[in-house]
């Protein structure tokens, strides 16, 4: 057995870990904004007041459901990229192609995590319209896409692409 084995089996076990608690995010934040907007549409259509906040609330749960879920594409290795020259590559020169796409990913999120940071740091004391909740919470959506997506790029360039799941939560 390898010495690294065992590193392997930590991130795997972490990676999987992180990649469920992902998962259950974006589920419930899917739920708050098909509830919310069906709060909105009940309460314009049947009662003639909709409230002002719905439409801020679902926009906010919509942006970090999209943005986690860039993180669990990365994992699954589903993300955009141009597959005909490198199919057409042989093993070892399609493995390596592999592994500099997923380097490229992991140092990609990385920087959006960094600057996603440094953009919520300037956000500082802006609030919502419609809710008054703090924007910051709205825009570290940024940097935690960019954290998923350089940790799954990483586990990707280690391990390779982990099967997406079969079954949902």
């Amino acid at each position: 057995m390898s010495a690294a084995a065992p590193l392997q089996r930590a991130l795997v076990a972490g990676c999987n870990a992180l990649a469920r608690g992902v998962q259950l995010a974006v589920l419930l934040l899917a739920l708050a904004m098909l509830a919310s907007l069906s709060l909105q549409v009940l309460m314009r259509y049947v009662f003639n007041q909709a409230p002002t906040w719905t439409e801020e609330f679902a926009v906010t749960c919509f942006s970090w459901c999209m943005l986690l879920s860039i993180g669990l594409g990365v994992r699954h290795a589903i993300h955009v990229r141009m597959d005909l020259l490198v199919d057409r590559l042989p093993a070892p020169l399609r493995q390596g192609a592999d592994r500099l796409v997923a380097l490229a990913v992991a140092v990609s999120g990385g920087f959006i995590a960094w600057h996603g940071v440094l953009y919520v740091i300037d956000a500082g004391g802006s609030r919502s319209a419609a809710m008054g909740y703090p924007l910051a919470w709205l825009y570290a959506s940024a940097p935690v896409c960019g954290a998923l997506m350089a940790v799954f790029g990483t586990e990707l360039l280690l391990r390779g692409p982990v099967a997406a799941p079969s079954s949902n939560l």
